[in-house]
Formats: structure tokens, sequence, C-alpha cells
């Protein structure tokens, strides 16, 4: 009669466990997380969640990234990165990357920068030999403007003082015209003078001509006429 009642309890315990299965099984596909295979060496891949069940791969590597699909008695449902599908013990798996997995992710990292940075150095260096290339440049620009610039007042002074000149030169110019229309005048009026003076001595000759000419006519007459005086007397 026990065993009666017994098997009876039994039989209706099993729609529970059955449902808490379903559950479970329903719930597997939704669940979703990333876990690492920790420092064992190996990690057999299970079909089913026992240690008796067939085993699918001998042993995963520490430091392998797994993602859990669910869990069950200790257990969790696991894809390798190959697509596998299977269990595992969950006390093997861990959060984050092991230590050796970390590590040479650091390295890399590390090396990433150390690369990146040697690249901003060189950049840095390149830069600066462009900046000292430039500063150069500029300051060749400014000499060369501070030349231009005294280049051009020497010709402001150049050009102000060729404009004076040329000033002064028409001024010398007016006053050379005015001194040469002067000495046409004077050289008018002395040649006017000088045949002016020609003609009186030309005249002073003529009437020196002629007075002696008058006077070599009547001298003998006056002579004759002084003797008739004398003789009548």
């Amino acid at each position: 009669m026990k065993a009666i009642r017994l098997e009876l309890k039994r039989i209706r315990t099993l729609p529970r466990y059955a449902m808490l299965t379903l559950a479970v099984l329903i719930s597997l596909p939704v669940y979703a997380e990333t876990r690492y295979i920790s420092d064992e060496l190996r990690v057999p891949l299970r079909k089913s969640p026992c240690n008796r069940c067939a085993i699918l791969h001998g042993g995963l590597k520490a430091g392998l990234k797994l993602t859990v699909k669910g869990t069950q008695d200790g257990w969790s449902h696991v894809i390798t990165p190959g697509g596998m599908d299977g269990w595992v013990e969950s006390q093997y798996l861990v959060r984050q990357p092991i230590a050796k997995t970390r590590i040479a992710e650091f390295e890399k990292q590390n090396e990433r920068y150390r690369t990146q940075h040697a690249e901003m150095t060189e950049a840095l260096k390149t830069a600066r030999g462009e900046i000292e290339q430039l500063s150069a440049q500029l300051a060749a620009i400014q000499s060369e403007n501070e030349d231009t610039a005294n280049q051009l007042a020497e010709i402001k002074e150049v050009s102000a003082n060729a404009v004076k000149l040329h000033t002064q030169n028409q001024d010398l110019l007016k006053q050379n015209k005015m001194l040469q229309s002067e000495i046409d005048v004077l050289k008018a009026t002395t040649e006017q003078m000088a045949n002016s003076h020609t003609q009186k001595w030309f005249l002073y000759g003529a009437l020196s001509v002629f007075l002696g000419a008058l006077l070599a006519v009547l001298l003998p007459h006056l002579k004759k006429k002084k003797r008739g005086y004398s003789e009548w007397a």
C-alpha cells in the first residue's frame, strides 16, 4: 500500500518536472552571454550536461571565447567560435578573459600604441621640419619686404628729388629764355649802336674830305686875292 502511494506521488510530480524542464529548454535560445575557458589546460565539450555524456571535443583551450546559451545544474550550454554546440561545467568558465589572454591583448594594444606613438612622433618631427621651413620662408619674405620697403622709400625720395629737379630745370629754362631774350635785345641794341657809330664816322670822314677839298679850292683863290691887295697897295 505504501509503495502504491509513493508511486502515485512520483507520477503526480512528473508533470511539474516536465514543465520545469520544458521551461528551461524554451529559455535556452533566449539566454546568451559571453564566457571564457578558465586557466585549466583542457575542458571537454559534452553533448549533454553530465560527466558520463558523450564528449564532442576532447579539450577546449584555456582562454577560448564561448557563447553561453543557458545553464543547468552546474553546467553551461555553450557554442564555440567554430559553431559546435555542447555543454561544459560552469566552474571552468569565467566572465573575463584569463590573464594570459589579457596579457596578450594588452601586448597587442601596447604594440598598437607604440606604432601609433612612433607614427605620431614621425608626424610631429615632419610638422616641426615644415614649421622650420615655413619660419625660414617667412623670415626671408619679411627681409624681402623690408628691402622692398627701403627701395620704395629710396624711389619715392628719388622721385621727389626728380620732381624738384624738374621744377628747378623748368625755372632755369624760363630764366634762360628770359636771359636769351635780353641778350637778343642787347645784341640788337649793340648792332644798332655800332651801325650808328659807323655812320657817324663815315659822315665825319666825308665831311673832312669835303672840307679838305673845299680848302684846296679856296686857298689858291685866297692867295691870289692877298696878292692883289698887295699890288693895289
